[in-house]
């Protein structure tokens, strides 16, 4: 339950349609600049818009390098940090709408997906049918070694993964789940973006935290961490990471039914095996 105020039916659909638009609006969490992302109803897909010019995203280039999911159109205009709203889209089962971004990158809110999906929730309707799923018709692989994300063939889509950090605070934690309206809303798109203390000199000098606060993500020291009210679950870590992970799949733009695991992974990993599913999904390989 998102701060108590709704919801969701043990009978959820697993898809649900924009009924209409709303917007959101702040700082961005890496240029720290004041951003506008308008959502609005569409048919046929997810769309990104900016600078005049509209794409679905599986259109789009890929950049996971700059610690988020990156969007780029073909003239290099480019719209950052992207994973949280569109996990809050595709996790809350919506796979058709418009995202027009002004500001160049995607606003950091609360540093998760929780204000995003109840703003989804309240504008917004199940619905029994949504866009084809991609259905794994072989197993992929990208990375090696302890870093690397797989999918495997599976009836529905469920995220396994796997962190370790050398810091006490955070140490192993895994999170098995089946994605779905419900599954989501309560158990993931809380989970807020986290930094470690010794980065953020490092992160800002190259452009990336500027929007950084504890308003909108958990700093984790040597021993501790500091985030408003403290932790919202033990493992708010992983679950984090599986709430990245569901937004980097979206870049594909249809569901899909793969079972996901990810070992000590990020976003550039993420968009690697996205990239992949859309090459396999663009030659027809849909069973």
């Amino acid at each position: 339950m998102l701060n108590g105020a709704m919801t969701l039916s043990e009978e959820e659909q697993p898809f649900r349609r924009l009924t209409g638009e709303f917007v959101l609006r702040g700082v961005g969490l890496h240029s720290g600049q004041d951003c506008v992302l308008r959502v609005s109803p569409a048919e046929g897909g997810l769309f990104l818009s900016a600078g005049g010019t509209e794409l679905p995203i599986e259109q789009l280039g890929l950049d996971g390098s700059s610690r988020g999911a990156d969007y780029i159109f073909p003239d290099g205009r480019r719209i950052r940090t992207c994973e949280h709203v569109l996990s809050a889209l595709t996790g809350m089962g919506v796979w058709e709408a418009r995202l027009s971004v002004e500001g160049g990158e995607m606003p950091a809110l609360d540093g998760c997906a929780g204000r995003a999906s109840e703003e989804i929730l309240r504008n917004s309707e199940p619905c029994g049918e949504g866009l084809e799923s991609f259905k794994l018709a072989s197993p992929l692989i990208v990375g090696a070694g302890e870093r690397l994300v797989a999918a495997f063939p599976a009836p529905e889509f469920r995220i396994t993964y796997i962190v370790r950090y050398d810091t006490p605070v955070i140490g192993t934690q895994m999170l098995s789940v089946v994605v779905g309206p419900e599954e989501f809303y309560g158990g993931i798109s809380q989970a807020r973006t986290f930094a470690m203390a010794s980065e953020i000199e490092a992160l800002r000098a190259h452009g990336m935290a500027l929007g950084g606060s504890l308003d909108n993500a958990i700093l984790v020291g040597e021993s501790d961490v500091q985030a408003a009210g403290g932790l919202r679950w033990p493992d708010e870590f992983v679950r984090h990471k599986a709430l990245d992970l569901v937004g980097d799949m979206a870049a594909l733009g249809r569901p899909l039914r793969a079972h996901v695991v990810a070992m000590r992974a990020g976003h550039d990993l993420h968009l690697r095996l996205a990239g992949r599913l859309r090459r396999l999904a663009g030659a027809g390989c849909l069973h």
